[in-house]
């Protein structure tokens, strides 16, 4: 499970520095390869191979007909591309995801159980703060859900 956040710097030619404990993960599925694609909000996330063999295999049940499948097909499963660590840990983000994350500069990598995310560092703040705007709903909704 991919856990905890880390904050890195994309270079000029997009290479990021995955976090070790990242790649500590990746190293027990004894891969040094990541899926990167886009995320439903101005974001990327990043699977290790099996893990993405785990959204394909939930994808290919979706709907051919359904909006919100499609869009999902398209959108996340449409931008994915496969990313090699380098020697030094470190992936080439492609420049259409760093054009659709907005990725300049001071990077935020995410984790969030089977994946985790990279966000602009400046996106990710303002995001969460929003999102933290009604704690009392957020903590409604959470109690239904049983957390």
């Amino acid at each position: 499970m991919f856990k905890g956040h880390y904050e890195n710097t994309i270079n000029e030619k997009g290479r990021l520095s995955i976090p070790s404990r990242f790649r500590e993960m990746l190293k027990l599925g004894d891969t040094d390869t990541l899926v990167i694609a886009k995320g439903l909000e101005k974001c990327l996330w990043a699977y290790s191979p099996e893990g993405w063999e785990k959204v394909e295999k939930k994808v290919s049940g979706l709907s051919s007909v359904r909006m919100a499948d499609i869009v999902y097909k398209r959108h996340v499963m449409g931008s994915a591309e496969e990313c090699q660590l380098d020697g030094q840990g470190r992936i080439l983000v492609p420049a259409s995801l760093r054009s659709y994350a907005n990725l300049k500069r001071k990077c935020l990598c995410v984790g969030v159980g089977d994946r985790f995310e990279i966000w602009d560092r400046e996106a990710y703040d303002a995001f969460m703060d929003d999102a933290m705007k009604d704690p009392a709903s957020l903590r409604k909704d959470l109690a239904e859900m049983g957390l």
